[in-house]
């Protein structure tokens, strides 16, 4: 069996977590408030991980699948699979999108949309066509770079003056319940609720028993780069960031140090591209995995098919526009909590009370 370090993990952890958040203004809701919305959301997502977590522990040697056919049966598992294969196939759908509109409108506005997602899902199609040991070692050796990226462009940014905490003054100006209903459920699930996803890889970690702490550490790092980048942006760029569409990008266009560096942003644009593979990639490959399972195929035929599935959703959208409002309209709102909350919660409870059934059994016996 493949097998990933912890330092692969973590590295994968982080950069899935990233993965598109700096682009946005989360939980914008709550004006210059936003960046108290993603702590709160921060920590309700750790009950979440939590909850994952234990259900890890209990199944360690086994995937998501593999344990809800244990746990449910073949057929309610299979059900389940299902559901879940086209919710993992859907947010690599939106990922890829997501991507191809953003090259679209900051680099390459003359490219087909059909060429740059076909590239990108053929890089993709290739990391989960040679497994997750070599998508565990292209994230550890990009990691790196993208953080020392990231940190320079918040040191320009307050270097420059553009940071300004007066913008964002008095805190709680509009009371906490505000903050607090634009934290949940938009902002907890995403991007916190997205670590469902792990229970596809964490099987795969090497030192099980340092798994735990790994992913902790790991989800508190990226939470608070997260809620860094969202105060940075508020901070910065004020109301401007309520309605802009891509804020951290444009908060890095306004970047000049003497009269020859300037118009970053491109730059910028490169790291979400990065992170938004790197997501996208961690999606194709639960599907896959998820696939290989409900047919039984040879996973080189389910990479090919689930990549003909991405390609064709992808192109669904009419505009990134309606990408994005579909996301925090439907989706965040009614779609993801069924996967991120409430089936890893049914899974938790059913592993719990057979569990407690098999030991009341062998004290019997």
């Amino acid at each position: 069996m493949e097998r990933i370090s912890q330092s692969q993990l973590a590295a994968l952890i982080i950069m899935f977590q990233i993965g598109s958040t700096p682009l946005f203004l989360l939980g914008k809701d709550a004006g210059a408030d936003a960046w108290i919305a993603v702590l709160i959301a921060m920590a309700a997502g750790l009950l979440l991980l939590l909850l994952t977590l234990c259900i890890h522990r209990l199944e360690p040697g086994k995937e998501l699948m593999e344990i809800m056919n244990t746990y449910f049966g073949k057929y309610i598992g299979y059900v389940f699979g299902i559901a879940y294969f086209i919710y993992f196939s859907y947010q690599s759908v939106r990922n890829l999108r997501e991507f191809g509109d953003l090259t679209n409108l900051y680099l390459l506005p003359r490219t087909p949309l059909p060429v740059l997602i076909g590239c990108l899902l053929l890089v993709a199609g290739y990391a989960v066509w040679h497994g997750i040991e070599v998508f565990g070692r292209i994230t550890q050796i990009l990691l790196p770079g993208i953080c020392a990226m990231y940190g320079a462009f918040l040191i320009a940014i307050y270097a420059t003056g553009l940071f300004d905490l007066h913008r964002i003054e008095p805190f709680l100006d509009h009371g906490v319940m505000k903050v607090i209903d634009a934290a949940l459920p938009e902002v907890l699930l995403f991007p916190f609720g997205e670590m469902v996803l792990f229970l596809m890889f964490w099987k795969f970690a090497d030192r099980k028993k340092h798994t735990f702490r790994t992913t902790a550490l790991s989800y508190a790092g990226t939470g608070c780069f997260i809620i860094l980048t969202n105060l940075f942006i508020a901070a910065s760029l004020g109301p401007i960031a309520q309605i802009s569409v891509a804020p951290f990008i444009q908060l890095v266009s306004q970047i000049q140090f003497a009269s020859f560096v300037e118009r970053l942003d491109p730059f910028v644009a490169a790291l979400l591209f990065t992170g938004v593979f790197i997501k996208l990639t961690a999606y194709f490959f639960g599907a896959a995995f998820i696939g290989r399972h409900l047919v039984k195929a040879d996973q080189r035929y389910i990479v090919v098919s689930v990549g003909v599935i991405l390609l064709v959703g992808s192109l669904w959208f009419r505009s990134f526009m309606q990408h994005i409002w579909i996301g925090f309209e439907y989706n965040l709102k009614y779609h993801f909590p069924v996967f991120q909350i409430y089936l890893p919660a049914l899974i938790l409870i059913v592993m719990l009370l057979r569990s407690q059934l098999r030991a009341n059994g062998s004290r019997r016996s």
